[in-house]
């Protein structure tokens, strides 16, 4: 038993997933990208961290470019209601992420503030993978 733990252990250090990340404004690590953060940022992805929440915000609709020093922040009620779950900073490739627990079991509302105002998803969320829908089946995430 003792070496199947050490060997599970071993095994998710190595994945990457062991490690904390958070996204902060003054970040330059996260490369600007399209599609979905956790199709890398997995057990099995070879991403840095195991996301639980992560995306690309955008400056528009059409996805020019990245949008910058912007705050994504999860709530338990539409618009910004209920409790306030968790709050992450979009870094300087327009990326917001965390590998700290987030649970989506009774689904969470999302909002993205920037210097143009705050926008809120007006459904659901039951899961952090931001960029699965958005950009894909969905216009991307934007904030100005």
């Amino acid at each position: 038993m003792i070496v199947f733990s050490a060997f599970v252990v071993q095994s998710c250090e190595q994945s990457g997933c062991g490690n904390a990340h958070t996204s902060s404004y003054n970040a330059h690590e996260s490369q600007k990208m399209t599609g979905n953060c956790m199709g890398c940022h997995n057990p099995n992805g070879g991403g840095s961290g195991c996301f639980r929440v992560g995306g690309t915000a955008f400056d528009s609709i059409p996805g020019d470019s990245a949008v910058r020093n912007a705050v994504v922040k999860l709530y338990t009620q539409p618009n910004g209601g209920g409790e306030l779950v968790v709050t992450l900073q979009v870094d300087q490739s327009g990326n917001f992420y965390t590998t700290s627990p987030v649970s989506f079991a009774n689904g969470l509302y999302p909002a993205i503030t920037s210097t143009t105002g705050t926008r809120y998803m007006p459904s659901a969320a039951f899961t952090g993978a931001c960029n699965s829908c958005h950009g894909v089946t969905n216009a991307n995430l934007w904030a100005d």
